[in-house]
Parts: C-alpha cells; structure tokens; sequence
C-alpha cells in the first residue's frame, strides 16, 4: 500500500513541478541513466507521462515496474536498488 502512495504522491509532485522537485528529480534520473534495470515504457505508458509533461522521463524501473518521472518526483520514494533513497537523505542533492 505504501508503493501506491508514493506513486500518487509521486504523481502529484511531477505534476506541481516545484523547483525542489525539478531538482530531486534531476538528481534521482542522472543516476538511473546509468542503471542496467531503465527500461523503455509501454506504448501507452509513454503516451501518458507525455501528455502531462513532453520532457518527462519515458522509462520505467525494471525492478519494480514504476514509471521514473513519477517516482524520481515521490519525496517518501527510494530506489528497489539502494541508488538513491528518501528525500532529505540524499546528501549529495542541494537542499531548498
């Protein structure tokens, strides 16, 4: 149940687009670039996440199936793999 609250929270935050947002998700995506389990969304996936946002992320984590742009936005979202974890933890990241 927890997935599918940081998905929706993900989604809204994607969404609403705040700067800390942009840049969480900047952050989080640089790193699943370079990841073995980015794999390309569905057809309709990718017709989706377009039609909210034409710069989006059209891949999905091969790990857990969730689409990149709404969970690099979720700040309560961490990577299956250890990547990158909860928002205010990351250090690496600037804070607003």
């Amino acid at each position: 149940m927890s997935q599918l609250i940081n998905i929706a929270e993900g989604w809204f935050d994607f969404i609403q687009g705040t700067p800390y947002t942009k840049e969480l998700m900047k952050y989080r995506l640089a790193i699943c670039d370079t990841c073995p389990e980015k794999k390309q969304m569905s057809a309709l996936g990718v017709f989706l996440v377009s039609t909210v946002n034409n710069e989006a992320s059209l891949f999905k984590c091969g790990k857990c199936n969730c689409p990149l742009a709404s969970k690099s936005a979720a700040t309560g979202s961490k990577c299956p793999l250890g990547k990158w974890d909860i928002a205010g933890t990351e250090t690496q990241l600037a804070m607003y």
